[in-house]
């Protein structure tokens, strides 16, 4: 199956548990404490969006790992990494790099039902930059990174995450405005600051 059909049928799975997901609470957001997390993701990420990028041979495994808070139900702060290579079409070299980030997370599903918080689904919108480093070019490198992220309760103080994050940059590997988009699924672990 071409990794495109993967991507849909994913979408359609995370959105379609919207309606069963808003009956069912959870209150792991409000619960005192819990207000710190980290998450590790794993998927896939290719280079560029164009026609031609979708190639098997374009496509990369992508590892993302952050950490951070949630300062009320709405809204929280993170950092995280995310590595280790792309491929690009016009070589054959595996393009290693390194991407730190920050960014903002807001919790959508808060935002517009707020008589109803403890949701076990969450749509997040998170944006933010961070510092990207490709070693083929040898050379530093700010770049944005703007995504959607759906969260779903599997216990307590564990959430199952499925993120669709492109890495947006000038110079990262064609020398003008480029584009890494990549999918994860990943471990969201919520704990206390004791």
């Amino acid at each position: 199956m071409h990794p495109k059909k993967y991507l849909f049928i994913l979408l359609i799975l995370s959105f379609s548990t919207l309606t069963k997901s808003q009956a069912q609470n959870s209150s792991i957001i409000n619960e005192p404490g819990l207000s710190y997390f980290v998450s590790l993701n794993y998927g896939y990420q290719m280079s560029g969006i164009k026609s031609e990028d979708f190639v098997s041979s374009n496509y990369t495994p992508l590892f993302n790992i952050s950490a951070g808070k949630w300062f009320n139900p709405y809204f929280a702060l993170r950092i995280g990494y995310k590595g280790f290579y792309f491929n690009y079409i016009e070589d054959d070299t595996k393009h290693h790099y390194n991407f730190f980030y920050g960014e903002a997370v807001v919790n959508f599903n808060n935002l517009v039902f707020p008589s109803s918080i403890n949701k076990s689904w969450s749509l997040l919108l998170h944006a933010g930059a961070g510092y990207f480093y490709n070693h083929v070019y040898g050379s530093p490198n700010i770049c944005a990174n703007i995504g959607v992220q759906n969260n779903f309760q599997i216990a307590s103080q564990f959430q199952m995450t499925l993120d669709i994050t492109p890495i947006i940059g000038w110079g990262i590997y064609q020398g003008d405005k480029d584009i890494l988009p990549g999918i994860t699924v990943g471990v969201l672990y919520l704990f206390n600051s004791n």
